[in-house]
């Protein structure tokens, strides 16, 4: 990573303030409909629930919504919580301003959801606050529920600081809560991005 320690509020201060320029590249990649498709067997069945953590441009609410599913959108970015609704101003996912470790405000809702996505968010998880994050994760899944995790491979950005995120530290760390990996895969980033993604699938015991 680069030499700073940055923090969850640092990371959300980027996306504000870069919001104009990464939601549209993101949400015009069609990666979106690929996730959901390949996803399709460990999805429950329509209306859902999915809980989408780092919803960011809202194209995969979007894309799951097309499939019928009912989405809990959580994004902490006021900035792209705004681009979003404007990409997409359609959408009926339910949208909530919310951040890991913690998750306090969508954990306080009491519902717990069979599929969790959380795609390019946890390089920027501070290392130490990772075990609370896995634990707040854990504690939105029902029971046999399954999460999707993007992991940022790659230098980060010169003006966009990030923690590293070793695919196999980070499946450790969900196992010893007590998850089970089902997958590994290797895709690009998309969107113009030259950043590369490890994603892991781990079940909830």
């Amino acid at each position: 990573m680069a030499d700073a320690s940055p923090t969850i509020d640092d990371a959300i201060a980027d996306y504000d303030r870069l919001a104009g320029t990464l939601a549209p590249r993101y949400a015009g990649s069609g990666a979106a409909e690929r996730l959901v498709k390949r996803h399709a067997a460990m999805l429950p069945k329509p209306p859902g629930p999915v809980l989408d953590i780092g919803a960011g441009s809202g194209a995969h609410a979007v894309a799951f919504e097309a499939q019928g599913y009912r989405v809990v959108a959580v994004e902490p970015s006021a900035g792209m919580r705004a681009q979003a609704l404007t990409l997409f101003p359609d959408m009926d996912a339910e949208w909530i301003d919310d951040r890991l470790p913690d998750l306090s405000v969508v954990r306080a809702r009491g519902e717990r959801f069979p599929f969790i996505l959380i795609n390019a968010v946890w390089m920027h998880v501070p290392p130490a606050d990772r075990a609370t994050a896995v634990a707040a994760v854990a504690d939105l899944l029902t029971p046999g529920g399954v999460v999707s995790i993007a992991l940022r491979q790659g230098p980060p950005p010169a003006d966009r600081p990030m923690y590293e995120v070793l695919p196999d530290v980070i499946s450790a760390d969900f196992r010893a809560a007590g998850f089970e990996e089902l997958e590994r895969s290797e895709h690009g980033g998309g969107g113009g991005s030259d950043a590369g993604f490890v994603r892991l699938v781990l079940r909830k015991a």
